[in-house]
């Protein structure tokens, strides 16, 4: 790191490797994922510890060898970027983001310095807590994070439930979720079809109530696959339904996700519109996919961490996707993107970083969406840890 500093080498790191920009032209790659993948449980205290490496996936097999469970994504492939920008689970209603399960973090600054940084008690120094604040939500701006210390939650049966939405269905199910109690959680995504796919601690019976009741009425008529697993690490698949006929080959994507408050009683017009853009998809793997936060997540100040969006209950990410090389369909595909983000903003003015585009023209209006005025703060952080600016530019 010192010796990037002093030949101002940009650098990029590799952990999971799920995101667009794990490597780019002029840029070194640091990949974790063959050299850092230890993992430790230690069953006195139910933390683990997590090299940065490993992946969701690594993480949720080890812990449920002991009981235990973590609030990870829709997917086990990421590795610590998924913690580290914010963390979002269909669980976090329940226990919270994934960066508010961290208790220590180790690594490098950008400037070459170690360190070994505890989660700040109340009274600790401002210094500190900044440079918590800083690495809770947006660490890879400010250094190269080798290890984590993560406390852990009781492995708890869920009842996932899958089905396709009519328009009118989706309306009234978003308008029900968000009165929902914080056991459930809803996810749906928005390509061909809408498929709706819920995710219920088993244990909860005001959670299962709440669910047979929907089964009774707004999916009444609908086919509903349920699934009842151990626990997150048998999560089925959420994926998007492709039927149309286009033949399917690589294919390249960007994703901007946003955050936003309940919708309310504006959720038919976001609806509606949103309708006429689904049908103006330039390849069949440009989607929206939606996701439900509030709950636990919500309770936390919003001070302690880089997410500072914590009044959020939708998390919807647009992601737009080309044939691999086709500039023509992926300047379609991005225009589309920018169309969706536009007409989701008024609703949805938080960003939420799981993927950082320096590479494309929106990336300054997502950092102020992002961190807004943290983002100072952040920048003179930034300053002090990475002053040449080796890591990704705020």
């Amino acid at each position: 790191m010192r010796s990037l500093q002093l030949k101002r080498k940009p650098l990029m790191v590799c952990s999971g490797g799920t995101t667009s920009r794990c490597a780019a032209e002029g840029h070194w790659t640091l990949d974790l994922r063959q050299s850092c993948r230890q993992i430790h449980f230690d069953p006195s205290t139910q933390h683990v510890e997590i090299g940065a490496g490993q992946t969701m996936e690594g993480l949720l097999r080890e812990l449920a060898k002991h009981g235990r469970s973590f609030p990870t994504g829709l997917s086990g492939l990421p590795g610590l970027g998924y913690i580290l920008t914010g963390g979002i689970s269909p669980l976090s209603r329940s226990q919270g983001l994934a960066i508010d399960q961290i208790l220590e973090i180790k690594g490098v600054w950008g400037d070459g310095e170690s360190f070994v940084l505890s989660k700040p008690e109340a009274a600790c120094c401002s210094e500190d807590q900044l440079a918590w604040r800083g690495l809770c939500g947006a660490a890879p701006f400010l250094a190269v994070i080798t290890d984590l210390k993560l406390q852990t939650h009781l492995l708890q049966p869920l009842r996932i439930w899958q089905s396709s939405l009519t328009f009118e269905q989706l309306l009234e199910l978003i308008h029900q979720a968000e009165s929902w109690p914080d056991s459930l959680s809803l996810q749906w995504i928005w390509g061909d079809e809408i498929h709706a796919y819920g995710v219920i601690l088993a244990n909860d019976a005001v959670a299962v109530a709440t669910f047979n009741q929907l089964q009774k009425t707004t999916l009444c008529t609908n086919v509903v696959e349920i699934d009842d697993v151990a626990g997150i690490h048998e999560l089925p698949p959420f994926a998007l339904p492709v039927v149309s006929n286009t033949a399917i080959g690589r294919c390249h994507s960007e994703v901007v996700a946003l955050l936003g408050p309940a919708w309310g009683s504006a959720c038919q017009g976001v609806i509606t519109a949103l309708a006429e853009l689904m049908a103006e998809r330039p390849d069949p793997r440009c989607y929206l996919a939606v996701q439900q936060l509030g709950g636990v997540a919500s309770r936390q100040r919003k001070d302690v961490s880089s997410l500072i969006h914590r009044e959020a209950i939708w998390k919807p990410w647009i992601t737009a996707a080309w044939p691999a090389g086709d500039s023509h369909i992926r300047a379609l595909s991005l225009n589309w993107l920018e169309k969706v983000w536009a007409t989701l903003e008024p609703y949805c003015e938080g960003v939420h970083l799981a993927q950082m585009h320096p590479h494309l023209p929106w990336h300054q209006r997502e950092l102020k969406a992002a961190f807004g005025e943290w983002l100072p703060g952040l920048q003179e952080l930034k300053a002090r840890h990475d002053p040449n600016g080796i890591l990704p530019s705020l």
